[in-house]
């Protein structure tokens, strides 16, 4: 077997141990053997409402989300040819978690099969104003990041806003769901989004040979045919829908876009046919991995994944931008 197929193979077993551990770990820890004979009806002891109904549902959004968010960050790191760039940094989900949000505040019996469209509206409305800021002087890679962090920061002040002027009442799951949590989600907040992100993930993964001429540069990429504006604004739309509906169920994981294909690149390379499918692995993993450890660090008590993922992302980004300063100086 070739190096690829072994990192597929090793990536492949740990989002399956991820996931089984995942249906263990909790305030009830539930032996593997009982989780075998709940999912597959076998005899002997069984736990269905806490598998079935409670922990099955979120591994599975936890996936999904995982593979979303990874695949949203590498679009936006070939996009913007910087492996510092992701969703939430350029201000993506935080543009989806204002939209959220100001859906709660201002239409508050509205039900929750709107709240995707809220995050997406939120997200397109930031990627739009990115875009338009970037373009009064000409549109850059760099220019594009610096817009998108300001654009992030002013989401994130309206959403620290909304939530110190409304009601606890109002806000109590809002503010747990801000913080990147899978808690309380369930098969019907799975049935949101799952049809969107599968159809989201297929085009992204279909999309790899677009993702390869991109990196080439602008004016490569413009001489083998292929249309640069078009493809960069249809790319940069499907990395909004991907992120936002992942935000819309789980809130804001913010480093699993910046951490997945970052470590896909440097264990397989810069080509996206092994690129894209080794970062969603991987960031399904992430996903799993910080659920599951938030649940398990000190039951009944449940730490969001995205305050595991941060904790995971921010020592990783510094590490991150001291080998691409080194490289730089070289």
């Amino acid at each position: 077997m070739t190096r690829d197929g072994l990192v597929f193979v090793a990536l492949v077993v740990g989002v399956l141990l991820a996931s089984i551990w995942s249906l263990s770990a909790g305030a009830v820890a539930i032996e593997w053997s009982v989780i075998a004979n709940t999912l597959f009806d076998l005899d002997g002891p069984k736990q269905d409402y806490i598998i079935l109904k409670s922990r099955l549902p979120r591994t599975v959004l936890a996936l999904l989300t995982g593979a979303s968010l990874a695949l949203s960050g590498a679009i936006v790191q070939a996009l913007l040819r910087n492996p510092l760039a992701s969703p939430k940094i350029i201000g993506i989900n935080s543009g989806a978690a204002l939209g959220v949000c100001l859906m709660v505040l201002l239409l508050p019996s509205v039900s929750l099969a709107y709240l995707p469209i809220a995050a997406i509206a939120g997200g397109i409305l930031a990627a739009t104003i990115i875009y338009i800021g970037a373009d009064l002087r000409g549109a850059s890679p760099a220019r594009l990041v610096l817009v998108g962090i300001a654009v992030g920061f002013l989401c994130d002040a309206g959403v620290d806003f909304i939530l110190v002027t409304s009601s606890d009442a109002q806000f109590s799951a809002p503010l747990i769901w801000l913080t990147g949590s899978l808690w309380a989600r369930g098969w019907t907040h799975l049935g949101l989004v799952w049809p969107w992100l599968l159809v989201c993930i297929a085009i992204a993964l279909s999309l790899f040979y677009r993702l390869d001429l991109l990196r080439l540069g602008p004016q490569t990429a413009s001489g083998l045919g292929e249309n640069v504006r078009a493809a960069r604004l249809s790319l940069m739309i499907l990395a909004v829908l991907l992120a936002a509906l992942s935000v819309s169920v789980v809130g804001v994981l913010g480093f699993v876009g910046l951490i997945a294909p970052h470590i896909a690149r440097t264990v397989l390379g810069g080509g996206h046919a092994r690129l894209l499918p080794c970062a969603m692995l991987i960031g399904m993993g992430l996903v799993v991995w910080a659920d599951a450890i938030g649940r398990a660090i000190a039951p009944p008590i449940e730490v969001s994944a995205g305050i595991v993922t941060a904790l995971l992302g921010a020592p990783f980004f510094v590490m991150i931008m001291i080998t691409t300063q080194r490289k730089i100086r070289a």
